[in-house]
């Protein structure tokens, strides 16, 4: 399945009225390709940036898993906190791994 007219549109509108909801904690981005299709987007809400701030130590970048409704590539930050269990400090979903989301 591809991605449908207005489904990006949509996830845009959610991700601003987020941002709106909590300011400065709320960090997102969209990366269009050359026909102004969305390619990457990336997350990380309050909870999982005070996580990173305070469990930065170890951070983990996985691509290894696809989604399959819209074949994209889901690309998980996750760390380890004090209780040596996994924490979320992001995650971005990409059309193709080898591009750079930084």
């Amino acid at each position: 399945m591809l991605i449908e007219v207005g489904d990006s549109q949509t996830l845009v509108k959610h991700l601003k009225c987020k941002a709106n909801e909590e300011g400065m904690m709320f960090y997102w981005d969209v990366q269009l390709d050359q026909e102004g299709r969305m390619k990457i987007f990336h997350w990380r809400d309050g909870r999982l940036k005070i996580d990173f701030d305070c469990f930065e130590d170890v951070v983990i970048f996985d691509t290894t898993y696809r989604t399959n409704i819209y074949n994209l590539v889901c690309a998980s930050f996750v760390g380890v906190n004090h209780h040596w269990r996994n924490v979320m400090f992001g995650c971005a979903f990409l059309l193709d791994e080898n591009h750079c989301i930084i």
